[in-house]
């Protein structure tokens, strides 16, 4: 009888255990960072306007991290659209440890995401994403990969490669 009052509870418990909701995350636009080299001395700046051709690249990765974070069920995403003035006006977030966190919170969400490229040289790239918990300002998770491929397939193949094997990969439908 014990027993079976005890399968009973577990049957009742297991279905509300099992369904977790996904986090909902504010992913911001990715950045770009340029990282001037001359005479062997690394100089930092604000960036440089960036070209047309990576400000449509910098839409288009963050555009696949969207997609691939929804297809994999990771996170559930938030529209920023009503602040995308204010996010341009703050920006950029890779170098203010964690002022991100304030969008996060305009839109009630449980992290942040921020995707930053990182340009050494014409060829030389780094492709990072940051998870940030909202409540605390946390860094949850930082990712980075290199690249040497500065044109559309090879930063999407970056952010793909993020997603897949340190974002989020167990989770939901591939």
């Amino acid at each position: 009888m014990l027993y079976r009052s005890a399968f009973a509870l577990l049957l009742m418990v297991l279905p509300f255990g099992a369904a977790q909701s996904a986090q909902r995350a504010a992913v911001l636009p990715f950045e770009l960072r340029v990282e001037l080299q001359m005479d062997g001395l690394s100089l930092y700046g604000l960036p440089p306007k960036p070209k047309k051709s990576e400000t449509e690249r910098l839409k288009l990765a963050r555009a696949e991290l969207i997609k691939m974070l929804e297809d994999r069920g990771a996170y559930e995403i938030v529209d920023l659209s009503e602040h995308a003035s204010d996010i341009r006006r703050a920006s950029p977030f890779d170098r203010c440890d964690g002022c991100e966190v304030e969008f996060g919170k305009r839109v009630n969400a449980d992290v942040t995401v921020l995707g930053v490229i990182q340009k050494s040289s014409e060829m030389l790239l780094n492709v990072a994403i940051y998870v940030r918990d909202v409540k605390t300002g946390e860094l949850l998770k930082s990712m980075l990969v290199s690249i040497m491929q500065n044109d559309d397939t090879g930063w999407l193949r970056a952010v793909r490669y993020l997603v897949k094997n340190r974002l989020a990969p167990e989770s939901g439908p591939k």
